[in-house]
């Protein structure tokens, strides 16, 4: 294949893997292959140059475009590099950010609900004010909404009801770990602030797949975006 050819496609390839580097692709990774870098595609330049034709020469202009291209291949693998340096950051960026709130006592909207055939709930939650309406959304592990239960009018303070394990339909929900956030609205509508469903002291960070993860008392596990408020201190939550 000629120079030109080789390096258009490997450029093609480079340019795919920036493309992929910068949406954030999902798709599954492809089994590693050998594929030549910019080093073997300066041998085989050099190797055209010496064996061309003395009587048919490369045209100048035919080797300046090539050189031109390779150039150009260079600098785009240069920058891969850089997004996959940015990449490795940006977790452990946000990690270090959120270790700002480990020791520190936090309210979340969002705790954990186990249900097993025998266990199935209660759910708990406050309200800093009184409310006109109250949604529950209870969440699988795929991040899907199943069961959305409607509360009427309901004053501030802790709130427990118990949950029978069915979704919308009726029907039982398999054996499983389950997530559930309170919506609170007042009689004109609008969201109430403050609402929280537990929390505890912030004993470690993780970064999942979901985003970054707060450790709350060593055992439950909630995202970042879940938490309410921050105090100093180590007093759980009620």
């Amino acid at each position: 294949m000629p120079i030109p050819a080789i390096l258009a496609s490997v450029a093609g390839a480079v340019v795919s893997g920036l493309v992929s580097k910068v949406a954030g692709s999902s798709a599954e990774t492809q089994p590693a292959t050998k594929t030549l870098g910019k080093d073997d595609f300066l041998r085989l330049l050099i190797a055209q140059l010496r064996n061309q034709d003395p009587l048919n020469p490369v045209p100048n202009n035919e080797f300046v475009a090539q050189t031109a291209q390779f150039s150009s291949l260079e600098q785009l693998q240069n920058m891969n590099k850089t997004l996959e340096g940015l990449a490795a950051q940006s977790g452990s960026g946000g990690a270090a950010s959120a270790s700002a709130l480990l020791g520190k006592t936090v309210t979340v909207n969002g705790s954990a609900l186990t249900v097993d055939g025998v266990r199935k709930g209660p759910i708990g939650y406050s309200l800093p004010t009184g409310a006109a309406s109250v949604a529950i959304r209870v969440v699988n592990e795929s991040g899907n909404v199943v069961r959305t239960l409607i509360r009427g009018q309901q004053g501030s303070g802790v709130h427990q009801l118990p949950f029978d394990g069915l979704d919308d339909q009726g029907r039982t929900l398999p054996s499983g770990l389950y997530t559930y956030q309170v919506v609170a609205a007042d009689a004109g509508g609008r969201t109430l602030p403050g609402v929280y469903t537990g929390g505890g002291q912030v004993t470690g960070v993780a970064v999942e797949a979901g985003g970054l993860m707060l450790v709350i008392n060593n055992s439950l596990r909630v995202p970042l975006s879940s938490v309410v408020s921050v105090t100093a201190g180590t007093t759980p939550a009620a």
